[in-house]
């Protein structure tokens, strides 16, 4: 009976010793630690997530009067304490977006396929990107010092 024990205590000193050495050949890279706390963050998304509450492009039906095509294109987001209102204006394949953010907004970025990009926002939750790609986009709304996500859209 005494084997065992030591067997188990000869195991557990011999995978310590092959981490160590794993650790000094190949250590874990830095950027898998930071996806790891990253992942362990969206635990919260569901709460901090803006999801898209009303589309225009989708709303066509109730515009069944207007005359002509409507170049442009109104979306609005909603989480629990914050709603994102934004106009999207096609401009020669590139898109310019104007919103505004009920809340006390101190950050507001527009995350499209060429990056990530920041606007100044007026006192009033106001703010305006030009000149952004024509494809899928994001925002990311700080305001009363909670972080917001919208869903991705395309415009």
């Amino acid at each position: 009976m005494n084997e065992i024990p030591d067997t188990e205590q000869a195991n557990q000193e011999l995978f310590a010793r092959l981490a160590r050495i794993a650790d000094e050949i190949d250590p874990v890279p830095r950027l898998a630690y930071e996806l790891g706390h990253a992942a362990f963050e969206l635990r919260r998304l569901d709460s901090e997530l803006a999801e898209l509450i009303c589309d225009s492009a989708a709303d066509t039906e109730s515009l069944a009067g207007v005359r002509g095509e409507l170049s442009v294109r109104l979306l609005s987001f909603e989480a629990a304490d914050l709603d994102i209102d934004l106009q999207v204006v096609p401009q020669a394949g590139r898109r310019s977006v104007l919103g505004q953010v009920v809340g006390t907004v101190t950050d507001v970025r527009m995350e499209t396929a060429e990056g990530i990009v920041p606007a100044a926002v007026d006192p009033h939750g106001r703010f305006q990107v030009d000149d952004i790609v024509a494809g899928r986009m994001r925002l990311h709304v700080v305001a009363d010092g909670a972080v917001y996500i919208t869903s991705w859209v395309t415009v």
